[in-house]
């Protein structure tokens, strides 16, 4: 099992808890190392994917339970193909959550967007009561979203789980979920459907914010996008977490955080491609997206975000390119901006 992580990764997640503690209390955060190292905490084994050499590259094949399959089919298809860029893109179309691994030099570094076109708000005028009475809703499975809406739970939001017996989370009946979901009411709804979808917009119909992780393509197709929203719950703050930035090629790409790794360039060491320890772009997003949630309930923020894996890990990209030498951009070395796709 792989023990790599990319160098800085807990010092820039510190970075990442302060911004958020400011806003929420350090005693709500807690340790930044808590959250980023949370499967050798719990003592889990958090299987990652391994590499698949393909042609003179690799791909990150980090299939869920239902894709099995599809990626057989894909696979036999595709046999013989050694472009891993276009083998990737057409497994996107498959709807098969497979990335290239690039090399730090074929990667492109996101650069920062700016965060709102307001001033920001002092974090000490907060005063711990942005989310006194806000309700929230989490459509969000895995890691980064759960670990978002959990600690504005455990600020005091009121966040309701949506849980669906037909898309059930990865992470549902292990430890980790526990802990992530903690500070969360369950609501059990199937939101594709008929009494579910009905039941969805109730909650909304309430609701302060909404956080998802779904593809921007299953949010569109759920009539959740901001825009389908502004008519119906034109009140409605949204924050999506997704893989990729939304100005980019992948970005209404599927991927979880090894699939980011492998696409960012972090996973090429020397002359073989490397999977993570774990999947860390998870907690670095979620704790991103939760500074963001509470900019956006303070009014400090835009009522509609993006925040994705892809833009959380582009420091770490740009300090280890400079570091290398090897030509990559730098300008996302510095603060670290959030604009995530």
């Amino acid at each position: 099992m792989s023990d790599w992580l990319p160098p800085g990764l807990f010092d820039y997640g510190a970075e990442l808890a302060a911004e958020v503690a400011r806003r929420l209390g350090a005693g709500v955060v807690g340790d930044a190392a808590c959250w980023i190292d949370m499967p050798r905490r719990l003592k889990l084994a958090d299987v990652v994917s391994e590499p698949v050499r393909w042609g003179t590259g690799a791909l990150c094949v980090d299939l869920g339970p239902d894709d099995g399959e599809t990626w057989e089919r894909f696979a036999e298809v595709h046999q013989g193909e050694s472009d891993t860029e276009a083998v990737a893109a057409s497994a996107q179309e498959w709807r098969l959550p497979v990335t290239p691994y690039r090399r730090m030099s074929e990667a492109a570094v996101v650069t920062a967007a700016p965060e709102s076109n307001c001033e920001p708000m002092d974090p000490a005028s907060f005063d711990g009561e942005v989310l006194d009475g806000k309700q929230i809703v989490d459509l969000t499975s895995m890691w980064a979203g759960p670990l978002c809406t959990e600690l504005l739970g455990r600020a005091g939001a009121e966040v309701r789980k949506v849980s669906s017996t037909a898309r059930p989370d990865g992470l549902a009946g292990t430890v980790m979920y526990a802990e992530l979901n903690a500070h969360k009411t369950a609501v059990e709804l199937d939101p594709r459907f008929g009494a579910g979808r009905d039941a969805l917009e109730r909650l909304l119909a309430t609701a302060d914010l909404l956080v998802t992780s779904l593809s921007p393509r299953a949010l569109a197709n759920l009539e959740l996008l901001p825009e389908q929203l502004c008519v119906r719950h034109p009140r409605l703050h949204t924050l999506a977490v997704t893989a990729f930035e939304p100005d980019s090629p992948e970005c209404d790409w599927i991927a979880y955080g090894t699939g980011v790794h492998a696409a960012a360039g972090l996973g090429w060491m020397g002359d073989e491609p490397q999977a993570p320890a774990y999947s860390y772009p998870d907690p670095l997003a979620g704790l991103r997206a939760a500074r963001v949630a509470v900019d956006q309930l303070a009014g400090v923020a835009h009522q509609h975000r993006r925040v994705s894996m892809a833009g959380v890990v582009a420091p770490l990209v740009g300090s280890m390119a400079c570091s290398r030498g090897d030509g990559t951009p730098t300008s996302a070395a510095g603060s670290g901006g959030d604009r995530h796709g």
